[in-house]
């Protein structure tokens, strides 16, 4: 199909506003390989996706349940990974002084997406449609 052939299903009018700027905020994940859920074997058991900002270093963390079905899972990895995350979280003191974390067996059962901040080099727009009009 010719790109010149489609044909325009719909038109909505376009107004810039910096209204909603303090409160949106936008987030990539280029390394991302999945949509950014809970996994079906986390959700059954009730985990969700949890975040936490760090307004002093300007970070913010997402925390991802790890998808525990065999066919993706290797609990040896998890393991060896679980025990290297309490070692990096007691160099950058974020050990929460949880001493269940080190009573019981490590392993990971978390994903962290962490943010860096880069400079702007474009501009971003945010459009929000909602049953056929603009919002």
């Amino acid at each position: 199909m010719d790109p010149s052939d489609d044909e325009v299903v719909s038109t909505l009018p376009i107004h810039y506003s910096n209204t909603l700027a303090p409160y949106v905020q936008i987030h990539q994940f280029p390394l991302l390989t999945r949509p950014l859920q809970v996994p079906p074997s986390a959700a059954l058991s009730g985990k969700r996706i949890r975040a936490r900002l760090k307004p002093g270093v300007k970070r913010q963390e997402i925390h991802v349940p790890v998808d525990t079905r065999p066919e993706v899972w290797n609990a040896d990895k998890a393991k060896e990974l679980g025990s290297a995350r309490i070692e990096d979280d007691k160099e950058k003191n974020q050990d929460a002084g949880s001493s269940k974390a080190t009573q019981e067996e490590p392993r990971l059962s978390e994903i962290r997406l962490q943010s860096e901040q880069l400079p702007h080099t474009g501009t971003y727009m945010l459009g929000i449609v909602r049953d056929g009009a603009y919002a």
